[in-house]
């Protein structure tokens, strides 16, 4: 596994633990005056695994998969298809 992909991992592990907010239950208080804590919480923290899962997208995606080589064209299978002259 590569630095990256390690570092990645420890990130995603991370904002597991993260996600259980327990400290906040019960709390009331406002952020900018609508939203309750919790919910901003939340809010940090999708935007934590957007960035995460894009630079999963940038640094590990294996680069052969964005070849743009069209596949090569396939015999029809079934006789049917096949065109008569």
């Amino acid at each position: 596994m590569s630095k990256r992909a390690l570092l990645l991992t420890a990130f995603f592990v991370g904002l597991f633990f993260l996600h259980q907010d327990s400290w906040w239950a019960g709390d009331a208080t406002l952020v900018l005056g609508v939203l309750p804590v919790s919910l901003a919480y939340h809010v940090g923290w999708t935007l934590a695994v957007a960035l995460g899962w894009w630079l999963v997208a940038k640094y590990c995606w294996p680069d052969k998969l964005d070849d743009d080589e069209p596949a090569a064209p396939r015999a029809p299978t079934n006789p049917a298809d096949e065109k008569r002259p």
